[in-house]
């Protein structure tokens, strides 16, 4: 720990945030707000028609998950990709439980910044995760998560690539052909990005979400929404959803995204 106290003081205040966060809930109806022109909804009869023109995994679509609570949209858009492999911890209240399942912690905390508590035992571990996820979770620590259930996953930060990396990465997971491949055997991508820039309105900065499809011919994205009590998944211009992942976060690091190999996926993503 540095001498002026600043990762203890981080750590007071996200374990201060996630105790005030633990008593939200989602609303008990659901709160939609308009959408801009640029999106247009998965269930409208163009998107629809776009769904059908389009590369899209359907069984991810079927397994999408609305979060159980206000600070879950990554859980969610993780627990929406084992979901639809069937491998791995699908509750997202049980989020936590893959590390405590796995034959030894990986680092965990190092995620948040604090790597002083990684030496704690693994049920105190258990314990301060599960409390902390309700400040949310960084990138990187889902992708240690997906890690130790067998996948392949690597964060990738937004400062460290360009729009045509992220196409690329699109396109490997979105091939004609992937509609052949069982969902374990398949690629998926999960992006953080800023709602502002796509014209939604922003709620508590960024938002996380698994991609859904590829339109080649028109270069959109469907971008599936976790948080469907306030937002539909919507097809995206893709150049708008890199713009929106391509943004730094509060404390001056950059949004990213995740690519995730599924566990009988050949040849596994960088561990």
């Amino acid at each position: 720990m540095s001498r002026n106290g600043v990762p203890l003081r981080r750590l007071w205040r996200s374990f201060r945030d996630a105790t005030r966060h633990r008593r939200l809930a989602p609303p008990s109806k659901p709160e939609h707000f308009p959408l801009p022109a640029e999106l247009e909804t998965l269930e409208s009869e163009q998107g629809q028609l776009w769904a059908k023109e389009a590369v899209v995994d359907d069984r991810l679509v079927r397994s999408l998950q609305v979060q159980g609570h206000p600070a879950f949209c990554g859980i969610a858009s993780a627990t929406t990709i084992t979901e639809a492999t069937q491998v791995g911890v699908s509750d997202q209240r049980n989020f936590a439980d893959a590390f405590g399942e796995a034959p030894c912690w990986p680092p965990v905390f190092s995620h948040y910044g604090f790597g002083c508590l990684e030496p704690l035992p693994a049920h105190a571990k258990h314990l301060l995760l599960r409390h902390l996820q309700y400040d949310g979770v960084p990138l990187s620590l889902i992708g240690e998560w997906f890690r130790v259930q067998g996948y392949g996953a690597e964060a990738v930060s937004a400062g460290d690539s360009d729009i045509a990396a992220f196409r690329s990465d699109v396109l490997t997971v979105f091939p004609s052909s992937a509609a052949e491949l069982p969902p374990a055997a398949r690629r998926y991508l999960m992006v953080n990005y800023s709602r502002q820039v796509v014209g939604q309105r922003m709620f508590s900065g960024g938002h996380y979400a698994p991609l859904g499809g590829y339109h080649r011919g028109l270069d959109k994205v469907l971008v599936l929404d976790v948080n469907s009590w306030r937002y539909p998944s919507v097809w995206v211009d893709l150049p708008l959803l890199w713009a929106a992942v391509h943004t730094r976060v509060g404390n001056g690091s950059w949004r990213g995204y995740l690519r995730v190999a599924g566990p009988r996926a050949a040849p596994a993503a960088d561990n």
